[in-house]
């Protein structure tokens, strides 16, 4: 008895099919987790940026970590709190350390941590 083979096997099979695509949504699912933290620190970067900017001195660390919080506030930012701004004097400069982890919670007892440092040189007085 012969048994005739196919001469050439052609297309995915459905398990294939299904597995691409239960692929794609788990990337999906962690991209669309992962945005809005990461639009959030481009905010954040900006502003600590936008502090070496400035023209105007100031009068002392509690000034810049006042002028950094509100500035996060017009912003909508929540990640940060005033415990993660650190300010320390350098002889005529500032330096300004914002430094910050924001863990999201991915799929049930997992989480995803994200780790942010944002540093920039601020003229004092």
């Amino acid at each position: 008895m012969e048994i005739k083979s196919r001469k050439r096997q052609q297309g995915v099979t459905m398990i294939s099919v299904a597995f691409f695509l239960g692929l794609l949504a788990f990337a999906v699912f962690t991209v669309l987790k992962l945005f809005p933290v990461y639009m959030e620190s481009f905010t954040v970067a900006s502003s600590v940026k936008n502090l070496e900017n400035r023209t105007e001195e100031y009068m002392g660390a509690k000034a810049v970590r006042d002028a950094l919080m509100k500035n996060f506030g017009v912003n909508n930012v929540t990640a940060v709190s005033a415990e993660d701004i650190s300010v320390t004097r350098e002889d005529q400069m500032y330096l300004v350390d914002v430094n910050y982890e924001v863990r999201i919670p991915y799929i049930k007892n997992l989480s995803l941590v994200v780790t942010f440092e944002n540093h920039a040189e601020v003229p004092a007085r």
